[in-house]
């Protein structure tokens, strides 16, 4: 099962994907950020995406984590800043 769950709380903004499978394996958590790490066979990923991701993140002042679950599963979060929406005066002219 996959729940989706956002929360805002202190000018932030949490948005947080939640399974019920096997969790994140001890010997994978550290590693889970990292540039070209992946757990697919050969051919099946590169091993970019949570790294990117986490990335992007940090560059908008957010970030993201994840937690395993004591009873299974786990929790990957991603965290923003919430901001104030633009109006058409705010917005760049060409």
């Amino acid at each position: 099962q996959i729940d989706v769950r956002t929360e805002r709380s202190n000018g932030r903004v949490d948005v947080a994907i939640i399974d019920s499978g096997p969790g994140i394996a001890p010997d994978v958590a550290p590693r889970i950020f990292d540039a070209f790490f992946t757990t697919k066979p050969s051919g099946g990923g590169t091993g970019l995406g949570l790294a990117i991701s986490q990335q992007i993140l940090n560059e908008h002042g957010g970030r993201l984590w994840f937690e395993n679950h004591s009873d299974g599963g786990a929790s990957f979060h991603a965290e923003l800043p919430l901001v104030e929406p633009c109006s058409p005066a705010n917005l760049p002219t060409r």
